[in-house]
């Protein structure tokens, strides 16, 4: 993979699932924690308002056909190599693993990012 399919990848799924995981601004009724709100309450209020809407589908959809492509281009590139290259096995499993290790840790982060983000713009209307 050259630097742009690196870099334009990760690009193209952070906005497909930012855009499932941000409600519409139409839909979106903005709740204003005022008095004794925590940050931590704040924040677990959004991240379920974020993963609890009917977009959110499409969003999970998202994450697991990527896994599963991942899994597949290896299992691929793995069957590939071992059928017609004449050389001893190989196994791709590791590399898959940490591929699609490295997308969940990725998607969590975007995930808490997404919301953080929401946190701290909802806490500044509130004052």
């Amino acid at each position: 993979m050259s630097i742009s399919e690196v870099t334009i990848l990760p690009l193209i799924y952070s906005g497909m699932f930012i855009f499932f995981l941000v409600p519409s601004a139409k839909k979106e009724s903005r709740k204003v924690h005022k008095g004794q709100s925590t940050f931590l309450f704040v924040f677990k209020d959004n991240l379920a308002k974020m993963v609890f809407q009917k977009k959110a589908v499409l969003a999970l959809a998202l994450f697991g056909i990527t896994l599963f492509i991942i899994q597949s281009v290896f299992a691929g590139a793995e069957w590939h190599y071992n059928a017609h290259s004449g050389y001893p096995l190989i196994s791709y499993k590791s590399s898959a693993l940490f591929t699609m290790g490295g997308t969940i840790i990725y998607t969590a982060m975007l995930l808490l990012a997404l919301g953080y983000g929401r946190t701290i713009k909802s806490m500044k209307n509130a004052k």
